[in-house]
C-alpha cells in the first residue's frame, strides 16, 4: 500500500499493488509520512474499501471538514468497545461515529440540545452499549474539557447497536422498547406530567412495563384472580382508569387484542403511585 493522497493527520488516501485504491486509517499517518511513502502493515489501524466513487467523495469531504481530534476520539471509542465487549462492528461506524461527535459538540457550542427519550431503556436494555455511550462523555471530556448533556449516551449507543454484525438488539427487544415507550407517552401526555426518572416508583414502573410487554408479546396470560380488587381499585381511582382506558385503545389498535383487566389493574396501581409522588414533590 502507498500513499496517493493525504486527507489529515489520520486518514489517507492509498493504492495497493493491483492498484485497487482505499483510505486508510491510523494515527499519525498523514502527518509522518507523505505522498509516495509505502505503509508497513503495522501503521494502519483500518482500511476502507472504496466501492464507488460516492463513498470516495464522502470519505474525502468528511476528512476536510472535520478536525482529526474527532478521527480519534471515535478510535478510542471503538477499541474500546472492541476490547471490553468483543463487537463485532461494521466499517461505517468509524465514519459515522466521527461525524456525529463533531457535530454533536457543534450543537453543545451552540446551547443546542436534541432530546432522546430512549435514555432509560438503552440503560435497561442495551447496558453495553450505554456503557459506551458514558465512556464517550468521558474522553469528549477529557480531550475537548466539554461535559456534553447526558442525552448524547443514548445517540452514542444507538450508533453501536445498530452498528454490530451481529446485532443482539433483536426485533422482539424492539417491540418490548416500543410498547413501553408508547404507554409512557400516553400516560405523559394524559396527565401532563414530566416523570422524575431517578424515583423508586418510575424505576419500579418500568420494570413492571418490560415485564408486561414480554408477557404480552408472548401472549402469557396472567391467571391471578382480581375481578372484586379491580372493581375497587377501579373506583378509587377513576382519574386513573381514564388514561387506562385510552391505554386499552392503543393497545387494541396496535395489536388487535385486548388489554388484559389483570393488567388493567396493575397499571392503575402503579399510576396511582407514580401520581402520588409527583404530588408530594410539586
Amino acid at each position: 500500500m502507498y500513499i496517493t493522497k493525504i486527507l489529515n493527520n489520520s486518514l489517507v488516501l492509498a493504492k495497493d499493488n493491483k492498484g485497487n485504491e482505499t483510505i486508510l486509517m491510523g494515527k499519525g499517518l498523514g502527518h509522518n509520512h507523505s505522498v509516495g511513502y509505502e505503509l508497513k502493515k503495522d501503521e494502519i489501524e483500518k482500511i476502507f474499501v472504496l466501492h464507488d466513487e460516492t463513498m470516495k467523495k464522502n470519505i474525502i469531504q468528511l476528512a476536510s471538514e472535520i478536525d482529526e481530534v474527532y478521527f480519534n476520539i471515535a478510535q478510542t471509542i471503538i477499541y474500546y468497545a472492541i476490547t471490553k465487549y468483543n463487537m463485532k462492528l461494521m466499517n461505517h461506524i468509524y465514519l459515522a461515529l466521527t461525524d456525529h461527535i463533531a457535530f454533536a459538540v457543534k450543537r453543545f457550542k451552540s446551547n443546542i440540545t436534541i432530546e432522546n427519550h430512549y435514555l432509560s431503556e438503552i440503560k435497561d436494555f442495551n447496558p453495553n452499549e450505554y456503557d459506551i455511550g458514558k465512556y464517550t462523555l468521558k474522553i469528549i471530556n477529557e480531550s475537548l474539557g466539554l461535559q456534553l448533556p447526558k442525552e448524547e449516551i443514548a445517540n452514542i449507543a444507538g450508533h453501536f447497536i445498530n452498528a454490530q454484525q451481529d446485532n443482539p438488539y433483536s426485533e422482539k427487544n424492539k417491540k418490548i422498547s416500543k410498547i413501553i415507550k408508547d404507554i409512557l407517552e400516553i400516560i405523559h401526555y394524559h396527565f401532563a406530567i414530566i416523570y422524575n426518572e431517578e424515583s423508586f416508583y418510575y424505576r419500579r414502573f418500568l420494570a413492571h412495563l418490560k415485564a408486561f410487554a414480554q408477557r404480552f408479546l408472548n401472549e402469557q396470560v396472567n391467571k391471578e384472580q382480581v375481578d372484586f380488587i379491580y372493581e375497587q381499585v377501579r373506583n378509587n381511582c377513576r382519574t386513573e382508569y381514564e388514561c387506562i382506558k385510552k391505554i386499552k385503545t392503543y393497545v387494541y389498535n396496535e395489536y388487535s387484542r385486548n388489554l388484559p383487566i389483570q393488567e388493567e389493574l396493575y397499571l392503575m396501581i402503579h399510576i396511582h403511585k407514580i401520581l402520588g409522588e409527583l404530588n408530594e414533590t410539586s
